[in-house]
């Protein structure tokens, strides 16, 4: 009888003992998952943010190669414009100048009007010949050249644009602020050919490490249910997000649209 109890207490103490290290066995083979898991989530994630970085410096980089394409691409032309075209118009006016002499004091005001349109084509097509030099645009500056398109698109009088912004050149490279210049400019004739505004208001604010642009109008405006992934909407998001910015687009039916871009700055840029 009492070897009957003690092999039954062992028994008992061994079911006790395998029950314990099954539980240990089992916790550690859990930690054990629950850790591989875990590294290999967190190998996915950094593999996954490596492989957006890579994406990203390539996109940044393939917008620069086109960006120095295109300024290769300008300088030629505005050679050219320079060269023959700009001869074309001056030696026309020559001309005009020499037939108004012979015509004075009766001269026609078709003739004076010819004249003074012939200026302007000069004047134009010099303005257009300057914004396609390479050199010029290696020193692009985004408020002197807003400040200058805003004057051309208020003499239409279709709208009036109406601009306010810092005295001075914005931190960031020339390169970066032809295509923030790029995206107003688009932003601009979207506001034109579909608000029918009749003011576009222009914002742009420094912060520490913050630049604000804010561009908006008091058109027609649309519900947030017409805001929608068009081409347009995607190529402004697109360069807005290679500069390392926002961009967020704010409507309503009959009070217009704002557009807010920020982007992120380095005040030791030049």
């Amino acid at each position: 009888m009492l070897e009957l109890f003690f092999y039954m207490q062992v028994s008992a103490n061994d079911i006790i003992l395998v029950v314990i290290i099954s539980t240990c066995f089992l916790f550690i083979a859990a930690a054990a998952f629950l850790t591989y898991v875990r590294l290999y989530n967190e190998k996915k994630k950094k593999h996954f943010e490596e492989k957006r970085t890579m994406a990203t410096e390539f996109e940044h980089q393939l917008m620069l190669s086109q960006l120095e394409t295109q300024e290769t691409t300008m300088s030629m032309l505005a050679k050219e414009l320079h060269d023959n075209i700009g001869q074309l118009l001056n030696s026309t006016k020559l001309l005009i100048g020499v037939t108004q002499r012979s015509l004075a004091p009766n001269i026609p005001d078709t003739l004076l009007t010819a004249d003074e349109t012939l200026v302007r084509a000069i004047q134009e097509l010099r303005s257009l010949s300057k914004s396609l030099d390479k050199e010029w645009l290696e020193r692009f500056n985004f408020i002197e050249n807003l400040q200058a398109e805003i004057p051309r698109i208020n003499a239409a009088r279709s709208l009036q644009i109406h601009f306010r912004g810092p005295e001075r050149v914005l931190p960031l490279k020339p390169n970066e602020q032809i295509v923030l210049f790029r995206v107003a400019q688009e932003l601009i004739q979207n506001a034109i050919k579909h608000a029918q505004a009749a003011n576009i208001n222009i914002h742009l604010d420094l912060h520490p490490g913050l630049l604000v642009l804010s561009i908006t109008d008091d058109g027609q405006g649309f519900s947030e249910s017409q805001i929608t992934e068009g081409l347009g909407i995607r190529n402004i998001r697109h360069r807005i997000q290679l500069l390392g910015g926002t961009v967020a687009w704010q409507s309503q039916e009959g009070k217009g649209t704002a557009v807010n871009i920020q982007l992120p700055v380095n005040e030791t840029a030049s």
